[in-house]
């Protein structure tokens, strides 16, 4: 084994050699290759016992700064180096990679003139690549664990050095796996460091997880060094008053004894035991105290616990979290984001105590709006101006108070009152985070700093009738949706506007097993307002198995069995199977004698709701209502007035069929019909945007007239406009969009929401 300090200066110059000492920059050019460095580099001479990927990784830097690492990686010769320059930098890389090695080292390559082969048969002698070794080293990172006694920067250090080695195999480990194996590896004291680093996060980064445990590992040090410095002061302070109380009030007697003691027994140094006096451990780690020492010891360690937790408490907030906490220990609704405040009455409102008792300051009391799940806006009254509290939090017990339920099922908070729920949160952990998000002067407080992929959701958010962002980002995760990249959609009036929900009944499971084994179905109507056609109803069939549904507009209730019977005989034309069960309410459509017997006759099972529960019919009920939310939202969106509610209904269908349903495990109801996903989601355009159809007229006339997107035409490969102008339908191909207008119009409108209350 070569000796420690056995190490060689290598001076980053072509013109010299690999060991040049020149005083002064050189520059040397092959073909378009130029160095102007002299800088000397201390590489550890390789014996064959150390770390062979760490000198392999520093005589690769050295060979780098003298631009001869490119005789590694080509066999040739470049075209624009000569053959004896090559042959020159060959010659000088391999002296460079000769003198990094030990003597015992070089007997086997000291002949060789090319550096990539000398490269090589280092390679193949020092770092196998079987299968043996991988499963070697594989086994070590996965079984890794932290050594007690160890520094955590150490720790970190041996875990670097198991993943250069598999890398150096070849052995690619993915970001977010190296961040799990590395939390893997930590002692249960880390538990609340893992717990936080984890919380609320879909992925984690290696450095994210390496940096945390660095800084508390440093402050950690900072609070040990400031202890002992309190402590010591402390002792000597003790010290010195014990002195004095003895000496006080008793005359010479006291002075002499106070002196005799201070003699008798001298100050130790900084660095030996206050109890035993011998050096290189402090009072609180003496191995001689006895019960005493034990009683000491547990305290210090229920100390450092409480250490412990706060610095995780602070390395988990370096930044302040957009979400809401829904907590049941706190006293008050609480949040430390100035600018959130609607209204804001500041004022010094005493402290409040937070994690382990640390105190934080009251700085005011105001209103917050935030936006819920199903898109309303709520008004959190009476919430507490934190400046140094690191989350926000909204106090269950203030909503208890206030007259709201309080229900925990399933991974799922509701706060309910009557039949609305008023908010509603996902668990994360051991906490409940709010399903919603804060709503900030004129937008909602948005984690996407990227204004144009922000503006690309939402248009795609309009061309799908405003659809949630869950379904966006499962559409984006599939890549159908071009230009989106994350599927956050931010803070849409029309959807706060156009939806509501209420607390939902159970649902009921149907164990279907193909198409049309279970139809639901359900009228919806009458409207005040006629359609552009005169119709004031619509009646929905949904099939359960695919959850794919149809839409027909109607001016009378009893239309339906004709529209049944027309759409049965087409559906199952076209897939070649029948109708098994039929689901309905109890609606005088259904129940006709003349419904009884067609449906007996085809061997349809007839299924009702109980009279005054249409919540029994709850697909049907539901869908209706995804419809009609949809059609307020994107009637709202393009201004249009109620008159445009079948055009806007029927499209809404077109769009429900190619989003992701939870009913299908995130599958378009499409998708499970057909078997294979749509791929016309780029003929999607907002609707109600401005669009111009291309007409043929007299030469000098326009060649395109202004309409307004409505969908598309059954049967018919174009688009269906409406034409202001005159008052008609129009059916055309050749269609140029401007979404663009619609998505200024959304960006630029002011906030007119009106709120309900929420204390």
């Amino acid at each position: 084994m070569a000796e420690v300090n056995d190490s060689v200066d290598v001076t980053a110059a072509d013109s010299s050699g690999p060991t040049s000492t020149s005083s002064g920059p050189v520059s040397t050019s092959y073909g378009h290759r130029t160095s102007v460095s002299n800088a000397k580099f201390e590489v550890e001479k390789f014996d064959g016992s150390g770390n062979f990927c760490m000198w392999q990784c520093e005589v690769m830097d050295v060979l780098f700064q003298q631009e001869l690492d490119i005789t590694l990686d080509l066999e040739g010769k470049p075209d624009d180096i000569s053959e004896k320059d090559w042959i020159k930098m060959n010659r000088q890389a391999c002296g460079t990679i000769r003198l990094c090695l030990a003597k015992d080292q070089k007997y086997f390559v000291m002949r060789e003139t090319s550096a990539r082969v000398l490269w090589q048969k280092l390679e193949n002698k020092f770092m196998t690549k079987s299968i043996e070794n991988r499963l070697y080293l594989k086994k070590k990172l996965f079984q890794f664990q932290y050594k007690k006694g160890t520094s955590m920067l150490k720790h970190l250090d041996n875990f670097n050095k198991v993943l250069a080695d598999l890398q150096n195999l070849d052995e690619e480990i993915k970001e977010e796996d190296k961040a799990l194996l590395l939390l893997n590896s930590l002692p249960d004291s880390y538990d609340h460091l893992t717990t936080t680093l984890l919380y609320g996060k879909d992925k984690i980064k290696f450095d994210d997880v390496s940096n945390a445990l660095v800084n508390n590992e440093y402050r950690k040090r900072d609070q040990h060094v400031h202890r002992d410095t309190v402590s010591e002061a402390l002792t000597v302070r003790g010290r010195s008053d014990e002195k004095s109380q003895t000496s006080q009030g008793r005359g010479r007697k006291g002075r002499s004894q106070s002196r005799g003691a201070s003699s008798e027994k001298r100050r130790p140094a900084k660095d030996e035991c206050f109890a035993c006096g011998k050096k290189g451990h402090w009072k609180k780690d003496c191995p001689n105290k006895k019960d005493k020492g034990k009683k000491e010891s547990n305290a210090n360690i229920v100390h450092s616990d409480e250490e412990e937790e706060s610095a995780f408490t602070v390395t988990s907030s370096g930044s302040y979290s957009d979400e809401w906490i829904l907590d049941s220990g706190c006293s008050y609704h609480m949040c430390p984001h100035r600018d959130w405040f609607a209204t804001l009455q500041e004022f010094d409102g005493g402290v409040v105590l937070i994690g382990n008792n640390n105190p934080c300051g009251t700085k005011g009391v105001g209103k917050i709006r935030l936006k819920m799940h199903n898109g309303s806006i709520k008004v959190l009254e009476e919430v507490r101006y934190v400046p140094d509290l690191k989350k926000n939090l909204i106090s269950l017990g203030v909503l208890d108070s206030k007259g709201y339920r309080i229900i925990m099922e399933g991974g799922v908070l509701k706060v309910v009152r009557g039949a609305f729920v008023a908010m509603k949160g996902t668990r994360k952990g051991n906490l409940y985070a709010l399903d919603g998000c804060t709503v900030t002067g004129r937008a909602v407080v948005s984690h996407s700093p990227d204004n144009e992929e922000t503006d690309t959701s939402k248009l795609w958010h309009m061309r799908l009738g405003h659809a949630g962002e869950k379904a966006l980002q499962g559409l984006v995760k599939q890549g159908v949706l071009k230009g989106a990249k994350t599927g956050k959609v931010g803070f849409c009036e029309h959807c706060v506007l156009g939806k509501q929900s209420r607390v939902k009944f159970g649902t009921a499971v149907h164990r279907t097993q193909g198409i049309l084994d279970y139809v639901h179905t359900d009228v919806w109507g009458p409207t005040k307002v006629a359609s552009l056609g005169g119709k004031h109803w619509f009646v929905t069939f949904i099939d359960d198995f695919s959850r794919r549904v149809w839409v027909y507009t109607m001016r009378h209730k009893h239309e339906v069995l004709d529209i049944f019977l027309n759409w049965k005989k087409m559906i199952e034309t076209q897939t070649g199977r029948k109708i098994r069960r039929l689901r309905s309410d109890n609606g005088g459509e259904y129940k006709s004698d003349p419904f009884f017997d067609i449906c007996r006759d085809e061997g349809i099972v007839r299924h009702f709701t109980v009279s005054g529960t249409p919540q029994q019919n709850g697909v049907a009920e539901r869908m209706n209502r995804t419809l009609v939310e949809k059609v307020r939202c994107m009637l709202s969106n393009a201004g249009l007035g109620k008159a445009f509610w079948a055009e806007a209904v029927n499209y809404a269908c077109h769009i429900v069929n190619r989003l992701p349903a939870a009913a299908n495990d995130g599958k378009t109801p499409l998708e499970v019909w057909s078997g294979s996903l749509p791929t016309d989601y780029d003929q999607l355009h907002v609707f109600g945007c401005p669009a111009y159809f291309h007409v043929t007229e007299t030469k000098l006339d326009p060649r395109a007239k202004k309409a307004i997107f409505l969908g598309f035409s059954t049967g018919v490969k174009g688009y269906r406009l409406w034409c202001p102008n005159t008052k008609k339908i129009v059916l055309s191909r050749d269609v140029t969009f401007n979404e663009a207008e619609m998505l200024k119009q959304k960006t630029a409108q002011k906030e007119n929401v009106r709120p309900s209350i929420t204390q």
